[in-house]
């Protein structure tokens, strides 16, 4: 299966130490992206136990 193997990961799939640091697992723009939705609707970030991404400055 090596060549087909990608370097994306599911994100509901990952284990709690894997799940810590949200920019690695979504990669440079999407986490800037999902900031600035997450800014937009969920300023207070009350949304944050699952992957958390904190909302954009």
């Amino acid at each position: 299966m090596g060549p087909w193997r990608g370097d994306r990961r599911l994100v509901n799939n990952l284990a709690p130490d894997e799940a810590a640091d949200a920019p690695a697992i979504y990669g440079p723009e999407r986490y800037e992206r999902l900031a600035a939705v997450k800014k937009t609707y969920d300023p207070a970030n009350t949304f944050r136990l699952n992957h958390n991404v904190a909302p954009a400055a």
